[in-house]
Formats: C-alpha cells, structure tokens, sequence
C-alpha cells in the first residue's frame, strides 16, 4: 500500500466514502496482504444514502479473509451545516464549478476524529485515506494529516497513523492505477438521482474528464 503503511498483515482501517480513491486503497491494501477495517461515517448529507449502496456492493463483491466487516459511524451534520447545499440539496455545485464551491469545512478532522471511536480495539490505529494532488483545501495537505496525527494521538492516549498513499498522484493516475472491476463499482457523486450518478454535479464532471484524461473507458452508469 505504501511505504509508511504497517507490515502486511497488519491491520489498516481504510475511510472508505466509495470512491475511485478509496476503493483503490481497499484493493491494494488486501493486494499488500494487510487485514482491512473499512470504516464510513455517515453524516446525513444528500448523497450519504446512495454512497451507502455502493459501499455495500463494492465490499460484498470484494469480499476476502482479510476484509473485515464495514464499521459505520452515523454523524448527522445538519444542525452545525445549517442551510448548507449538502443538507438541503439547493444549488449544488453543478460541473465546471469553482473548487472552492465543494468544500465542507473540517471534513476532514471530522472523519478521522469519529473514525478513531470505532478502532477502539487497536492499539496502534493506522487510518488510510484516499487524498491525492488535486486536493487543493487546507485539509488535504501532507502537513495537515501529520499535525492530524499529533492531536489524534494526545485525544486517544495512545500512537494513531494517517496514512496518505495516493497523495502525490493526481485522480487520473489513480484510474489508471484501478481496475475496471473497481472503478465500475466506484461513487462520486454529491446529487445521486435514482441511485445514479447525476452526471450534472462537480463531482461527476470531474469524474467524466479524468476519464478521459486518463485514457479509460468510463463503466458510470450516468442518470443524465
């Protein structure tokens, strides 16, 4: 999985929000030889429900003695979100939109903070997740995820990892890195329409033109 991931064998508690990123980590973690903890945290936004379904089909058909069962966290987030376009699905960021226009705030210190709740059983947690170069937020730097590191460590009382392996790759590099298996049951989209890819959404659109950008077919059953 990555140099500064645990021996295989090893557990690895991957955050697994279903995307071509994550799954990509679950994949090569087992690949690796690593026991796989997939963890989702589940905060009561508008695509949370649809991520859910993909996150079940995609383990139940990656199902391997490595792979422990899903461990999900549930965090709604509408009272501290407000009147945010991820609670009330209203002007969600549509193709072609600016980076800034997705950004949640903390999202993600949130995640790894309740991801930790459901690692109680692990002396020395080790969390994966699935950043890349193209994160352009204050939260998805390397810097970030070490300070990270530091603040999760002194809460739990004991030594806590995040690891980032795709952090110096671009989404394009990591389609080509997957497989078609995985990419095919992959999600990333923030407006699921009939639990679909809208294909309307920044998400999709960047989806669409990584693909193409990477030479790959796109397997994304699109509702639009």
């Amino acid at each position: 999985m990555s140099p500064s991931a645990n021996s295989p064998g090893s557990a690895v508690a991957v955050l697994l929000g279903g995307g071509i990123e994550s799954t990509l980590l679950v994949r090569d973690a087992l690949s690796d030889g690593h026991v796989v903890i997939p963890v989702h945290v589940d905060c009561g936004l508008i695509w949370d429900d649809c991520e859910g379904l993909f996150i079940d089909r995609f383990l139940s058909a990656s199902a391997a003695p490595g792979l422990q069962p899903l461990r999900k966290v549930h965090l709604p987030l509408g009272d501290l979100l407000a009147d945010h376009w991820a609670v009330t699905g209203i002007d969600v960021p549509r193709a072609g939109a600016a980076s800034a226009e997705l950004e949640i705030p903390l999202r993600n210190l949130t995640l790894l903070s309740f991801a930790l709740h459901r690692l109680d059983d692990l002396e020395q947690p080790v969390l994966a997740l699935g950043t890349t170069a193209d994160n352009c937020y204050r939260d998805g730097s390397r810097e970030y995820f070490d300070r990270c590191e530091q603040v999760l460590s002194l809460g739990a009382g004991r030594a806590v990892r995040v690891i980032t392996p795709l952090i110096g790759l671009s989404k394009t590099d990591v389609i080509r890195r997957s497989d078609s298996r995985t990419l095919a049951m992959s999600f990333s989209c923030i407006d699921p329409q009939y639990h679909r890819h809208c294909g309307r959404c920044i998400k999709c659109g960047r989806r669409r033109e990584s693909f193409r950008d990477a030479g790959v077919e796109d397997p994304t059953m699109y509702a639009g």
